[in-house]
């Protein structure tokens, strides 16, 4: 399985993680720059956490969802755990399924289901284990824990030391490497230039096979995960600033999106259509110049925030088709992303539904500026 694929069967992790996330269970929602749930503590509710610093201690009885920048969960949590962050440091068990992405990740507990991960680089520790299937893309893969069922991993490096009940695959830039000690029951099927590396004291039941990896394909794939990690990640945080700093202007957009559809269509059609003209007769003329300028700007800048606010107005939605109470406008753009990458996977739906997302989104935000330039006017501050 190439480093693509993976990328997408961990989005696909999050998004199933969605669509079983409390669907009958009250949430609890937190933000701030920093969150602790002391230890001793109970949260009896799905606990949803957005900041700078976390720090799970205490127990969650429930799933818990987690997007942030250094996340550290050493209690235990009874359903799923879904995290995003900078870095994530797992040592507290989770009972049921447990989907990772960030950019240095280390687990030592106890997995109850499938391990999904997509990070730079990720160490599970020898007291780990996983209850099913474990599906690793990193930079730098170790892997030295207990795996029950198969275990897919691809990286620049790979190392496994643990015990794996099923078949291994691995994809990696060096020479795959299996420790002193590691016990694998099945096959091992492995990609790599080089050939595998196995040392005395480790045990393979299965065959051993070996498949030269194809050059251009591989830097392919790679390159297309990483612009899928970085397109997302970057709009992820331009929307995160925009709705935190704006938080009126994007209610805004919002109610325009709920309440004025065909209208939000119309200005975005007009205003896409429009604008690049009306700046191209600007710069035929010296003192137009400048203004063709900031209006080229203003174009692109809402061309590329649109998909923010229509991706609030979706995730909106999904909450709420999901039975969840909570309003926190940064988790209804998380899940309006993530919704719009898996639609993206389908090829002629994709480009239907990015330019619909396009028109309606830019239209909406024109149709809300020209709202608050009419309530200003009347207000006679412009």
């Amino acid at each position: 399985m190439d480093a693509l694929r993976m990328s997408f069967c961990v989005l696909f992790g999050f998004m199933a993680l969605f669509v079983s996330f409390s669907g009958a269970f009250a949430v609890q929602v937190e933000s701030g720059d920093k969150f602790v749930l002391a230890a001793g503590e109970v949260v009896a509710d799905d606990l949803v956490v957005m900041g700078g610093d976390i720090d799970i201690k205490g127990t969650v009885d429930g799933d818990l969802v987690a997007f942030g920048g250094n996340i550290v969960v050493s209690g235990d949590v009874t359903g799923d755990v879904l995290i995003a962050g900078g870095t994530i440091k797992v040592t507290g068990d989770v009972a049921d399924d447990a989907v990772l992405a960030g950019g240095e990740i280390e687990i030592s507990s106890d997995v109850g289901d499938n391990f999904l991960v997509a990070c730079g680089s990720f160490e599970m520790s020898e007291d780990s284990s996983v209850g099913r299937d474990a599906i690793i893309a990193a930079g730098d893969v170790g892997v030295y824990g207990d795996v029950s069922r198969n275990l897919l991993a691809y990286g620049s490096v790979v190392e496994i030391g643990g015990s794996v009940l099923g078949d291994v695959v691995v994809e990696s830039d060096e020479a795959p490497h299996i420790l002193a000690g590691a016990e694998i029951k099945g096959d091992v099927n492995y990609t790599s230039v080089y050939d595998i590396v196995v040392d005395d004291g480790a045990t393979i039941a299965g065959n051993v096979n070996k498949k030269i990896p194809d050059e251009e394909r591989q830097r392919s794939d790679f390159e297309k995960f990483n612009a899928w990690l970085l397109g997302f990640l970057s709009i992820f945080i331009v929307g995160f600033l925009l709705v935190r700093m704006l938080p009126v202007f994007t209610r805004n957009v919002c109610n325009n999106l709920k309440k004025s559809l065909p209208a939000c269509g119309l200005w975005g059609v007009i205003g896409l259509i429009v604008v690049p003209v009306v700046g191209l007769f600007l710069m035929i003329t010296i003192v137009g110049l400048p203004l063709a300028m900031i209006l080229f700007v203003g174009y692109v800048l809402m061309i590329y925030v649109s998909k923010v606010y229509v991706s609030v107005f979706v995730g909106k939605y999904l909450l709420r088709m999901a039975d969840s109470k909570s309003d926190s406008v940064v988790l209804m753009l998380v899940f309006g992303l993530l919704a719009f990458e898996v639609i993206g996977l389908v090829p002629v739906v994709s480009g239907i539904v990015s330019f619909l997302v396009l028109v309606f989104g830019f239209g909406a935000i024109a149709l809300t500026k020209k709202e608050m330039y009419a309530t200003f006017r009347k207000k006679n501050l412009v």
